[in-house]
């Protein structure tokens, strides 16, 4: 050994030197001496292991040794300890041999000096087994916690104590708790099983089993974080050091789905029973349950169905279709023949399903008599003819929509009504060929209508192709599933004499309410001075009898005054029937000019009751009989005048203010007013609400009948007694005035 050939053999005792050499070439320890960076001896082990020879070790740095992933590190420690540094003597390394083969050691390191250069003493134990061992209980551990924290089952590891160590993701889902609001045995039974009953008594009992048996298993409320309550099977396990283990499964959607399957088997049960349908269950073709429709349907009490092949009540002839739906276990319906027990064929049609019932598998089976659906598809057959015979000779426009209320067909009438081709209407929305923009929303109103499977009928304007609107009545029918028939019916004609009757029923109540005034008048007021002149000359013939001449005078005067009385009413009647006969020339003509003419023509009546008249600055032109207007104006200004009472500082106002479509004039006093149950009366026939006053009543009556005739509007408004009034009236607007 070199290192034996240097001066500090005489440090070495002779006698032993040949047992130290013959222990290190025999060893399995791997042993080396490092001078400086480089290998001064290699034992035959660290040889054998790494493959090199002791003169290739010769000329190697000890790092050329260690594998990539260390040796600049170890390089770094090697030069640190030559340079006197401290550097650990103890410590593991991953050795690189010359056939690529790699292993772990474990490496001291002992310092020393040979010919005044230092030295390192390294041996080396081969640990790459216990390495491996390592690095596979490391591998084991990584698996454990991945398979925890990725296991479907909440898992909980619990110490002797009963302090809680560790909760998987799984469990903070389910519950909602994370392993601090769980720390303790206590919390659990607070919260986590607050929902359970004896929960004191259940925690006793498991922490019983767990020490009698090892292990605890059960099914459980738990109330989560969130309050919600959910069921739970809870597996837990005492391991050998005294920790556990606890396993838990959610199976709230198991209890619920077990509780639904009850309350379905239950329904199926009644529904089955309620049914107007045969059906019937089967276990391999044999009849195991049938409902009370089925024992009507086949003539069998259920007793007798229960037992049966199904092919003993199949016809012959749909025996094949039969058995090849129920060996297929087609869900699809079909039709076939079934016997009845007296030997009756019924056509039915039958739907299947296999499912499981009460722990088996079976197959159950729709049956439905076709027998008065047949009778019925002939009766559609016969009516579907009439209907076409119908559709294309009816005296009405009719046209098929589907239910996207696109135009499919459409009879002769149809084109005739609206000008249009068959090709230019099919396939196109029904409301773009035919509704007007105006119309749409109505005619949207009814798709909904007939949309929900509702008939309905409106009159409406359709357009024709030529753009002229035809006034029809459009019939909305539904057909199920498959869209919907819409009629037209021309109601021109009807809608022209409706529009006549109507304008006639108009001017005959005119009439009517005109003759009504006028019978009133006749009735009542013209009475009063006829009974006047008849009693009179009833006084004045028997005075003259009798030579009494001293009252003669009194009485014709009497005569005279109810007479002139008469006249007057009769007058203000024949002035009112005339307003209706006979009316001047419309002319254009300004408002505030007629307006100031009229307060000119009664200048008397003004100055003598020192009113103050007030005419707005700028009115509109109007257009009517200005004749007409003029007394309607001076008429309700002369009202004012007349009912202005004792007011110290009377004012009237004439004004105007534009309205929609309209002028609206006003004339407006600070008089007597007139309280609210008034202000229609004030426009009848002879109304007059202060009968001490001039006149017949008839000026309102007159005003009102005038602004009619011009399309005009009417009214009064007043505060009430005391509160002076305003009296409006309107006139058409003058587009160019």
């Amino acid at each position: 050994m070199e290192i034996c050939q240097n001066k500090d053999e005489s440090m070495i005792d002779n006698n032993l030197l040949p047992l130290i050499i013959e222990l290190n070439e025999n060893t399995d320890i791997m042993i080396a001496v490092i001078r400086g960076r480089k290998f001064s001896y290699a034992n035959p082990k660290l040889q054998n292991d790494l493959g090199y020879s002791l003169e290739e070790f010769y000329s190697m740095d000890f790092w050329d040794i260690v594998h990539p992933d260390l040796r600049e590190m170890t390089r770094q420690m090697g030069l640190a300890r030559q340079r006197g540094e401290e550097v650990p003597d103890s410590y593991e390394l991953r050795l690189l041999g010359k056939q690529g083969n790699c292993f772990w050691v474990h490496i001291k390191a002992k310092n020393t000096s040979v010919e005044g250069e230092r030295t390192v003493i390294v041996s080396a134990f081969d640990i790459s087994e216990r390495k491996a061992i390592e690095a596979d209980l490391l591998r084991q551990k990584e698996s454990l916690l991945l398979l925890l924290e990725n296991n479907p089952v909440a898992t909980v590891l619990v110490d002797p104590e009963g302090k809680t160590l560790y909760v998987n993701p799984r469990f903070i889902e389910y519950t909602g708790y994370g392993l601090e609001e769980v720390s303790t045995s206590q919390v659990w039974e607070e919260n986590v099983l607050a929902e359970m009953p004896n929960r004191r008594e259940i925690m006793r009992s498991w922490y019983q089993n767990l020490k009698e048996i090892g292990y605890s298993k059960g099914k459980v409320v738990l109330r989560r974080r969130d309050g919600e309550r959910r069921f739970f099977n809870i597996h837990s396990v005492a391991l050998p050091d005294g920790h556990i283990v606890l396993a838990a499964w959610d199976i709230n959607d198991q209890v619920e789905a077990q509780k639904i399957l009850q309350e379905s088997q239950d329904r199926f049960k009644a529904l089955s029973e309620a049914s107007f349908e045969g059906i019937i269950i089967t276990e391999n073709g044999i009849c195991i349950e049938a409902n009370q429709a089925a024992e009507e349907l086949f003539g069998y009490s259920r007793e007798e169905l229960i037992g049966l092949d199904v092919m003993s009540f199949t016809a012959p002839e749909a025996r094949e279709i039969v058995k090849s739906q129920m060996m297929s276990a087609s869900q699809a319906p079909y039709e076939a023949i079934v016997l009845r027990q007296d030997g009756t064929r019924v056509p039915v049609e039958i739907q299947g399903r296999s499912f499981i019932y009460q722990g088996r598998e079976v197959r159950a089976a729709a049956i439905r008599d076709l027998s008065e659906r047949r009778r019925a598809e002939e009766e559609i057959y016969r009516q579907s003819t009439n209907l076409q015979a119908l559709f294309y000779n009816t005296p009405d426009a009719v046209v098929l929509c589907d239910s996207l209320h696109r135009i499919l067909d459409a009879n002769p009438r149809f084109f005739e009504f609206f000008g249009y081709s068959i090709e230019e209407c099919r396939g196109f929305i029904l409301e773009e060929v035919l509704v007007p923009e105006e119309m749409r929303e109505e005619s949207a109103f009814m798709s909904r209508m007939v949309s929900d499977g509702q008939a309905i009928s409106r009159e409406s304007m359709r357009k024709k192709k030529n753009g002229e609107l035809l006034p029809v009545l459009v019939t909305m029918i539904p057909i199920a599933s498959s869209g919907y028939y819409v009629l037209y019916t021309d109601i021109s004609e009807r809608k022209e004499a409706e529009a006549t009757i109507q304008q006639q029923i108009k001017e005959l109540e005119a009439k009517n309410a005109e003759m009504e005034r006028f019978t009133y008048t006749v009735s009542h007021d013209l009475r009063s001075p006829l009974i006047t002149i008849k009693g009179f000359s009833g006084l004045l013939l028997q005075d003259l009898e009798k030579g009494k001449t001293a009252r003669l005078q009194k009485d014709i005067q009497r005569i005279i005054n109810a007479s002139g009385k008469m006249e007057e009413l009769l007058e203000d009647l024949l002035e009112l029937s005339r307003i209706g006969r006979i009316l001047n020339p419309y002319s254009n003509f300004p408002m505030n000019q007629l307006c100031f003419e009229v307060v000119e023509l009664l200048s008397g009546p003004i100055s003598q009751k020192k009113a103050e008249v007030v005419v707005a600055p700028y009115m509109p032109w109007v257009q009517g009989d200005r004749r007409r207007i003029a007394e309607v104006v001076q008429n309700l200004l002369e009202n004012a005048i007349k009912f202005m009472g004792d007011n110290e500082r009377p004012r009237i106002e004439i004004g105007y203010f534009p309205g929609e479509g309209e002028c609206v004039f006003f004339i407006k006093d600070n008089g007597i007013g007139i309280e609210a149950k008034y202000r229609e009366k004030v426009f009848g026939l002879f109304d007059k609400l202060d009968q001490s006053t001039e006149g017949t009543g008839i000026g309102l009556a007159l005003v009102k009948r005038i602004i009619e005739l011009h399309q005009g509007r009417i009214w009064v408004e007043s505060a009430g007694a005391g509160q002076g009034s305003t009296f409006y009236f309107t006139l058409p607007d003058v587009p160019d005035r």
